[in-house]
């Protein structure tokens, strides 16, 4: 009879699931309606459940239930949350996704005409240093030293060419360490599930590059990338990295690189502009903006913008090595067979979206981009592009304890096939 009862429970399971289980499909497009490939679709309960929209937006997956909501992420845009019980799951969906620039509040900022007197300089730089000090005050209280733990699902699309080399999803648990001695934002990646795509060219041609027909002194610079080791590399760190507290104390007190304006009734914008160049040789751009809740200073969003110009008047020669690591790169286009590099342009982007949560400011959303390219001495010209977003799940804010080494080895890794 024990036998038995397992035996029902076991069928009534599956016959639950095969009736809750469906698929479904649509198409992602833009306001516009162009259909936005490589768009991240995955279940809110079930993250690890999941695809991707191919070139023309178009995206069909299984789901185990319509019991759910799907989140739809993609760098630039707004995040979509749609609730499969509310819709008819059986019709193929349509889902806009609205613009959402990586650099929050820069370019809606005006600065209103004001009829009063007025300020002088200094009297402008005292009320900014007023108020950064009560920024940093707040902060003390928004960003406690306690451990915090975020469930993330985390895209990365690499370009080059305009063709997609990379699509990587990391799926895990990220915890940022804040009560240990050391830097603020020292954190730790646990992962669950890794999904990578990878162009078969590109692929193809990592495989094929053999560090030993190259000469030692020849490698010197290529040798310490471990090209096969995919579970090692963890570019997703790269969009997480931006602590606030340390970020904001260590320039507070440089008052002249700080503006202040009023965005709205409720926000005030506080930027930092911060510039080092070498005339002809090299100009490096860095820009801080902060949305602040004006009753509460409380930020909002963190967003941080560095741009570098950087010529070499002689051009420096890549090594055979060096040489055949960005030829597995260069997409629609020959290999070079030699390369002077003589400049290379580029621009980062970081947003950190915040919201309240156990009266301590946590993270809801982070995106990262990189763009630029690099010029040899004949105006050759190669382009690149990477895009991250890390779309926080879930936020636990007490009694959070480091992973161990072992724990942090634990995850898979799972190859994905190109969209068609």
């Amino acid at each position: 009879m024990k036998i038995k009862s397992i035996i029902i429970v076991v069928l009534l399971c599956i016959m639950q699931y095969g009736l809750w289980a469906a698929k479904i499909e649509g198409k992602v497009v833009n306001v516009k309606g162009e259909g936005l490939s490589y768009v991240s679709i995955y279940l809110k309960n079930h993250p690890e459940v999941g695809t991707i929209t191919d070139i023309n937006g178009r995206f069909s997956m299984e789901i185990p239930s319509v019991r759910d909501s799907l989140i739809v992420t993609l760098v630039g845009y707004e995040t979509m949350f749609v609730d499969l019980t509310k819709v008819n799951t059986d019709k193929s969906m349509r889902i806009t996704m609205k613009d959402q620039p990586v650099i929050l509040n820069e370019v809606v900022v005006h600065v209103q005409k004001d009829s009063k007197k007025k300020k002088s300089k200094k009297e402008e730089r005292a009320e900014i240093q007023a108020f950064l000090k009560k920024v940093y005050d707040r902060i003390l209280v928004d960003f406690p030293s306690k451990n915090v733990r975020h469930k993330v699902v985390s895209d990365l699309t690499a370009t080059s060419g305009g063709q997609v080399v990379l699509f990587d999803e990391w799926i895990g648990n990220i915890v940022e360490l804040r009560d240990i001695k050391g830097p603020a934002d020292s954190i730790q990646m646990k992962m669950e599930l890794n999904k990578r795509y990878i162009n078969k060219d590109v692929k193809g041609s990592i495989e094929s590059y053999n560090p030993n027909d190259y000469s030692k002194r020849d490698r010197r610079h290529v040798d310490k990338v471990d090209l096969n080791s995919v579970k090692k590399i963890q570019p997703h760190k790269i969009a997480w990295e931006l602590d606030v507290q340390q970020l904001f104390y260590r320039y507070m007190f440089d008052v002249k690189h700080w503006t202040m304006v009023e965005k709205d009734a409720s926000t005030v914008v506080l930027t930092l502009t911060l510039t080092n160049k070498l005339p002809g040789i090299y100009k490096l751009v860095r820009k801080l903006v902060y949305a602040v809740d004006r009753d509460t200073y409380s930020i909002k969003t963190l967003s941080e913008r560095v741009s570098a110009e950087v010529n070499i008047p002689f051009g420096y020669k890549l090594s055979s090595a060096e040489l055949a690591i960005l030829n597995a790169f260069v997409l629609d286009q020959e290999g070079f067979e030699k390369y002077r590099l003589k400049s290379l342009n580029g621009t980062t982007c970081r947003n950190n979206i915040f919201h309240r949560q156990d009266n301590q400011q946590v993270v809801v959303e982070k995106n990262f981009t990189a763009d630029g390219y690099i010029v040899d001495n004949k105006d050759n010209k190669v382009r690149f592009s990477t895009k991250i977003k890390t779309k926080v799940l879930s936020v636990e804010t007490q009694g959070v304890k480091p992973y161990s080494a072992t724990e942090l080895k634990s995850g898979r890794i799972q190859n994905m096939s190109a969209p068609q």
